[in-house]
């Protein structure tokens, strides 16, 4: 018997690094997520657990082994290369090693059918995982762009995006006019294979993205940063763990 059988479905959190900054001891690197990525995780019924990317980098199979969901939260400028562009004066800092440890693991979570939600980040990252693109800045799209980059607490509500009708997020947070909270300055371009929008910016930046087999879901804003706030953003995490749970145990019955 699989010992996961009737507990908390396992959703692996990608991780990030950092260097400590510290007057007191020698700087050392660290792997993270935020405590509202793992709150949120918990609250809505799942165990979260950290997958550092250079795990993921070194042997994602086994990393992935023990989840049966994933997050791929919000972080650092997608490397360009992964969508086949240099990068333009206007990118901001990204992590070549960090990306690779999360498109190994990204393969592999592709072709076991994992569901995995992703965050900002994330969002872009599975737009690009399946073969889509960014724009490197929201400064590229156009004019007349609301303002993707919020100045003050990341719990607050500062611009709205249209959630398109039919959808996985729609059922979630309702179709139509949403508010939500703002923290990118990267955007998706073209779309990944077998993805869809489900939702829009005033200015038409892809906000939503989701797959006809209910595997991916991503929202390019922080829902973590809003489940008290906006109490409805708990159901996009909430799914994550339903999906995760329906994934486990398909398996379980098919072994």
């Amino acid at each position: 018997m699989d010992m996961r059988e009737g507990k908390r479905p396992v959703i692996g959190i990608l991780g990030l690094t950092r260097m400590s900054q510290s007057t007191h001891y020698i700087s050392s690197e660290f792997a993270f997520t935020s405590s509202a990525n793992i709150d949120s995780i918990f609250r809505n019924g799942g165990i979260p657990v950290l997958i550092p990317a250079s795990v993921a980098a070194a042997d994602p199979e086994e990393a992935i082994s023990a989840c049966d969901g994933l997050l791929y939260p919000g972080g650092e400028d997608v490397t360009p290369w992964y969508y086949g562009e240099e990068p333009l004066p206007v990118i901001e800092a990204f992590r070549p090693e960090v990306d690779d440890g999360w498109f190994k693991l990204g393969q592999i979570a592709l072709e076991k059918k994992i569901p995995m939600l992703g965050i900002c980040k994330g969002h872009q990252f599975l737009n690009v995982l399946l073969g889509g693109s960014l724009y490197q800045d929201v400064s590229l799209q156009g004019e007349d762009l609301v303002q993707h980059m919020q100045k003050f607490d990341r719990s607050y509500l500062t611009h709205h995006v249209q959630v398109e009708e039919g959808t996985r997020l729609a059922s979630l947070i309702g179709a139509g006019r949403v508010a939500t909270n703002s923290m990118h300055h990267q955007a998706v371009k073209a779309l990944g294979k077998g993805l869809k929008v489900t939702a829009r910016a005033d200015d038409g930046t892809i906000e939503g993205l989701e797959d006809e087999t209910g595997q991916i879901l991503s929202v390019q804003w922080h829902p973590e940063d809003l489940i008290h706030t906006a109490p409805v953003m708990n159901k996009l995490f909430a799914d994550l763990v339903e999906r995760a749970g329906a994934h486990r145990d398909g398996a379980l019955s098919a072994g």
